[in-house]
């Protein structure tokens, strides 16, 4: 727990910002909430457990491993018998099995080499659960089966369980070794491809160290293995046998290769193991779950803050954000322009309006401009049925149009309240809580009454750290590996695109956010492998479209992270899309201001002068000229 001394700004800062698995043990038993889908990551079956970086892969997979799963059986007071299964935890690093390849071995070699080396991670964590069981039941398993284990790795000594893992940190050093300098120092000798596994399970069950439950060997970060790499580890997964099963952490598109060693034998789901999607299981219970719990450690240390996440948060209705935007004075102008009609009854409805009906009015005006503002304000006292649906389908729109004209405004549209706040992280909970963190950290830049009143975070908090965070992820992507600067162009491109669209509601739906693409088979292929590594590094969103055209080649729906949403002023919820041309996308990259023409069909782009700052910053980017 925290020190009792620290200052309450300093308790609430803590609680939200950090939000990492690798936590000290103490700190993740506090605070570990179950996300939605763990019933089914703790089911007998292998798992592959795919999302981006920052969306709990990590700290689901760390909460498997044996200490952690027996802390929350102690808490709900059951005991070591009630486990249904103990875990191990391997995480990939990607430094290390680089170095299994290049001119010194051949490739089937590295591949021995590399069973070898993950038999040995693996059997090193089994040899602590071992250590960890045998404290726990005070017994000891036999010097007899430990010997077997060590055999199956080369390994030849009489040893317990605490000089097996010296032993096995000692071979692991020799492999080290060999794999740097192949062709000078000493060959050691290679175990089976997963036999020191599968023994180590049995011996565990058999001397009933384990009892019935199963032996769960979880694996992070599988997309920093080579496809070879995967291939050798899929044959793994693929041929487990009870006690033994595979938790399998990996990134979208990094499972690269459903090959075993065996090419014709693939591994596939739902044959051979269940994949869960984080993004699509139950995001919008968790994140809130995980909120709740840490106001409700802030309450207990004292601080006084809500409990819940809906009243931590400040949330605005509609009316209430436009009159925010600046709507009194457009419904004004239309209330005193419909005042001189000589129609009466629109008089008396203009009267009658509210501000957020006049505002809509206007805005309906610029969208369907074959009528003048007082037709429509007669059809509306005529239709008013229909005018309410209209208002429910495009009063959200109509804030972002809010926006035009309104230069050195701080704020053009709010991103506030719960839904929102866990709409822009996308799945992601370490978004999640960047944004309250920061969100938090606005509101006590502001607030000096020393937790007095009710800490509760204000719109415009929210908003402006919802744009920092924005702002900061795209500054990320350029450092990425490999394609990160067309990334961060791409990204630029697109959002520019869907801030004009989003202004200006002439000739096309409210609300686009998404796309699906056209062009020439060479130009899909090559922006869609831009796309989808996008999607890898959380800068795009990818969904089987619905609705499709003939015109429409691609099963992908395409949306930036709405992380970026606050930054590029658009609507962060998945609503309608457009098409885009490869050929354009493309473009970006060189050519960024006729591309961003040709994409909004040659519709006019705001001047300099009118962006927001935020935006203003890329002027040169997108100010090109041809």
């Amino acid at each position: 727990m925290m020190s009792e001394s620290k200052k309450p700004e300093s308790v609430l800062r803590e609680l939200f910002g950090d939000n990492r698995a690798e936590w000290p043990p103490e700190r993740f038993r506090d605070l570990f909430i179950a996300p939605a889908y763990f019933t089914k990551l703790e089911t007998r079956r292998p798992s592959l457990l795919v999302g981006g970086r920052g969306t709990g892969k990590t700290t689901a997979l760390r909460s498997l491993r044996y200490d952690a799963t027996f802390e929350r059986l102690e808490a709900g007071g059951l005991g070591l018998d009630d486990q249904e299964y103990f875990g191990i935890y391997v995480r990939i690093n990607k430094n290390r099995v680089t170095a299994f390849g290049g001119t010194g071995l051949s490739d089937s070699e590295w591949q021995k080499a590399f069973a070898h080396y993950f038999n040995l991670l693996g059997a090193l964590e089994f040899a602590k659960l071992t250590t960890w069981l045998e404290q726990q039941r005070g017994t000891k398993i036999s010097i007899e089966d430990l010997s077997a284990i060590a055999s199956d790795l080369a390994i030849p000594a009489e040893v317990d369980s605490e000089k097996l893992q010296t032993a096995i940190k000692h071979h692991l050093s020799c492999l080290q070794l060999f794999v740097n300098n192949p062709r000078s120092a000493e060959r050691p000798t290679m175990s089976m491809s997963d036999a020191p596994l599968t023994t180590f399970a049995q011996v565990l069950q058999n001397r009933d160290l384990a009892g019935q439950a199963t032996l769960f060997c979880c694996i992070d970060e599988y997309e920093n293995l080579s496809e070879n790499q995967q291939a050798t580890l899929n044959t793994y997964i693929k041929h487990a046998e009870p006690p033994l099963s595979y938790k399998i952490g990996v990134r979208h598109s990094g499972l690269r290769t459903h090959n075993t060693t065996d090419g014709s034998d693939l591994l596939q789901a739902p044959d051979d193991y269940n994949e869960i999607s984080i993004v699509d299981e139950g995001f919008e219970l968790f994140a809130p779950a995980v909120a709740n719990l840490r106001l409700r450690r802030a309450s207990e240390r004292g601080l006084n803050v809500p409990t819940t996440l809906s009243n931590f948060l400040e949330e605005l209705d509609q009316e209430s954000e436009a009159r925010k935007l600046g709507a009194e004075v457009v419904a004004a102008r239309v209330k005193a322009s419909l005042g001189e009609s000589k129609d009466e009854d629109v008089k008396a409805w203009a009267a009658s309006a509210t501000m957020f009906q006049l505002h809509f009015l206007a805005y309906w005006a610029q969208r369907d401009q074959s009528k003048a503002l007082h037709e429509l304000a007669q059809d509306w006292r005529l239709n008013e049925k229909a005018w309410k649906n209209r208002l429910n389908n495009y009063g959200y729109a109509s804030l972002f149009w809010l926006s035009k004209g309104r230069k050195g405004a701080r704020i053009r549209k709010y991103y506030s309240g719960e839904r929102t706040i866990i709409g822009l992280a996308g799945g992601n909970i370490r978004y999640f809580l960047e944004l309250l963190d920061e969100s938090i950290g606005n509101q006590l830049a502001g607030d000096d009454d020393g937790f007095q009143q009710k800490f509760v975070v204000s719109a415009q908090a929210q908003t402006e750290a919802a744009r920092k965070v924005g702002q900061r992820r795209l500054g990320q992507l350029e450092g990425l590996a490999g394609n990160g600067v067309e990334l961060k162009r791409l990204v630029l491109g697109i959002g520019k695109v869907f801030f004009e669209l989003a202004r200006d509601p002439v000739g096309h739906t409210p609300e686009v956010s998404c796309f699906v693409l056209t062009g020439s088979e060479a130009a899909r292929q090559q922006i869609e492998t831009l796309l989808l590594e996008g999607v890898a590094h959380l800068a795009f969103l990818a969904t089987p479209k619905t609705k499709a055209t003939p015109l429409e080649m691609r099963d992908n729906e395409y949306r930036l992270h709405p992380i970026f949403c606050p930054f590029f002023e658009f609507s962060h919820r998945r609503k309608r899309r457009t098409t885009f041309k490869a050929e354009a996308l493309l473009a970006l990259s060189d050519k960024p201001s006729s591309a961003i023409a040709e994409l909004m069909d040659g519709g006019l782009q705001s001047s300099e002068g009118d962006l927001p700052e935020q935006l203003a910053f890329f002027s040169a980017f997108y100010g090109e000229k041809d």
